[in-house]
């Protein structure tokens, strides 16, 4: 188990430096500041609260799940296309343009590759659409710890 997580936490190191994935470091920062003020047994900052969770939920689980599983089918079509495996912010057009002009010559590798962009092409959107999510969630955490009553 703890090799699991070792290996999750080294693939997020590598993976989060090319996926530039959205900093929450200043919004949680900003977060803290204006709750240290705040009444944070209110409707408001409970409801900010939340959202903050769901934010950091969502861009956890598009870091981990989604991420990870981008990277396995890039570098699966890039293996099957001949070409070593690459970091996620150049895979998807490392892979892209190896379909475009394969060095290789089997039709069922070039196929598997294929079917693999295709699966990436589903998957890349949903994990876009997570950053987005947990991104717009942080902004309404934000907003609704502005909005609870001070102390």
């Amino acid at each position: 188990m703890n090799i699991r997580i070792a290996f999750i936490a080294a693939a997020l190191l590598l993976g989060t430096a090319g996926a530039q994935a959205h900093d929450f470091g200043p919004d949680i920062t900003k977060y803290q500041q204006l709750a240290a003020s705040k009444k944070l047994d209110s409707k408001e900052a409970i409801q900010a609260r939340l959202a903050m969770e769901r934010a950091q939920g969502q861009m956890d689980q598009a870091d981990i799940k989604m991420l990870l599983r981008i990277r396995s089918l890039t570098n699966a079509g890039l293996r099957e296309l001949g070409e070593q495996p690459a970091f996620l912010s150049s895979e998807y057009k490392r892979l892209e343009a190896a379909l475009a002009n394969p060095k290789i010559n089997d039709p069922a590798k070039v196929a598997k590759a294929r079917e693999i962009f295709a699966q990436l092409n589903h998957e890349k959107p949903v994990y876009e659409a997570l950053e987005t999510e947990a991104v717009e969630s942080m902004k309404q955490a934000l907003k609704l710890i502005e909005a609870a009553p001070s102390k």
